[in-house]
């Protein structure tokens, strides 16, 4: 009877815990919430990186590469972006890029460094960049402060984010660069930098001639944005502003579907960014060996004089036992060098303090102040003395000298 009654309660408990657990099921409210997290530390360090990974994404290999002196060491590479000016810096570089686009090679190569003349390969093709012309007037009109305050309130009171206002006036004072590609692709709009545009004599004048003359050029309202050269079998391709490639502009109008036309059919996607660089050790190992091998040299030096041995070695005389007095000495001596003074007169002390505290009436009770002051007068001596004589243990040979001729004279006066 217990036993069925035991049972029945529980039951009734499941059934209870069962009834309170679906009671809060059904109150609980399920809900997904996205937090707007920063950009990561490989984000921020490479600005390029969206770009990146959409070029993977298309199936295009991407490398950073870490200079033109190791473009013979790639393999299956189609394309090279070379994202800061002034990377080609020697006549050997030039020809090394030259010859790369003669067999074949694609070169993407940003001109952002308004007159500039040691850029090489600027040079070669006849290429200028240059800030763009404004008119006598102005090419806007500046609108006041007050104008510009009452358009922002408006639009926050429309319910727009600040963010996206900031994007509106932005875009409103881009004139986009129309780039050409023909009937099967059509027409891209690309909201290059305006303030940068590019010059050849051969745009101005068709009549002009020279090594090196463009098929195609595109513009904004402003100037010419985008230059293409056919050099031998290779195509060049120049541009004043690679900043529509990074991960702030990318996704904005057809940037990204440009950077992919423009990439090589075949191969891969090789970046040259100027914060590509070795590391310390490995431009150290490559540049200045010989600085890490006296470096090396300096440290095992530092080991051997911080070493716990003194002296040379002597090789050791088995004909005859060391006597007792002398195996004193070593042993002091070895103390001596691993700075333990203060363990050659630790007996002494103790004797010292033995035969105070028999001599003298209260020592063993008092402190060690006390002590001192009780020590002092019956020897004569200051108390501060004997406080050094009893607790200094930091010695050269004079102090440890000194010390143990006033432990003896302290003992002899007790």
């Amino acid at each position: 009877m217990s036993s069925a009654r035991d049972t029945v309660k529980w039951l009734l408990g499941a059934v209870l815990l069962g009834l309170l657990g679906w009671l809060l099921y059904i109150n609980i409210e399920f809900y997904d919430e996205t937090e707007q997290a920063s950009w990561s530390s490989k984000a921020l360090s490479n600005p390029y990186l969206a770009a990146q990974q959409f070029m993977e994404r298309s199936g295009i290999d991407v490398r950073d590469v870490q200079g033109l002196g190791r473009l013979q060491e790639l393999n299956n590479v189609g394309t090279l972006f070379f994202s800061d000016p002034g990377q080609i810096q020697t006549p050997r570089q030039l020809q090394q890029v030259l010859e790369w686009l003669q067999g074949g090679g694609n070169v993407l190569y940003a001109a952002t460094a308004v007159g500039d003349e040691d850029d090489l390969l600027l040079a070669e093709v006849g290429v200028e960049a240059a800030w763009r012309d404004y008119d006598d007037d102005g090419d806007q009109q500046e609108k006041s402060v007050a104008e510009t305050m009452r358009e922002y309130n408006r639009q926050l009171a429309e319910g727009k984010t600040r963010e996206q206002i900031a994007e509106q006036q932005e875009e409103e004072g881009i004139s986009l660069t129309r780039v050409v590609f023909g009937d099967e692709i059509g027409d891209l709009e690309v909201a290059f930098d305006n303030e940068i545009v590019l010059a050849h004599a051969y745009v101005d004048d068709d009549d002009t001639s020279g090594a090196h003359q463009p098929f195609s050029w595109s513009s904004s309202d402003y100037g010419v944005h985008m230059m293409q050269f056919d050099i031998g079998s290779g195509l060049l391709t120049i541009v004043s502003d690679p900043q529509v490639w990074t991960s702030y502009s990318i996704d904005r109008h057809d940037h990204a579907y440009l950077l992919w036309l423009l990439s090589s059919d075949g191969g891969d996607f090789a970046m040259l960014r100027s914060v590509v660089r070795d590391t310390i050790w490995e431009l150290m190992m490559r540049n200045a060996s010989e600085l890490l091998i006296a470096g090396t040299l300096l440290l095992l030096l530092w080991v051997w004089f911080r070493g716990a041995r003194f002296g040379r070695l002597l090789p050791r005389d088995r004909s005859r036992r060391r006597a007792l007095g002398e195996h004193f000495t070593s042993v002091a001596h070895y103390l001596w060098h691993r700075r333990d003074g203060a363990y050659l007169i630790a007996a002494l002390r103790q004797q010292v303090l033995r035969r105070a505290s028999l001599t003298l009436a209260g020592f063993a009770g008092a402190d060690s102040r006390r002590q001192h002051e009780l020590i002092a007068e019956r020897c004569d001596l200051e108390a501060n003395a004997i406080g050094r004589a009893l607790g200094e243990n930091n010695f050269n040979e004079a102090t440890f000298v000194s010390t143990v001729r006033l432990l003896k004279r302290i003992e002899q006066a007790l």
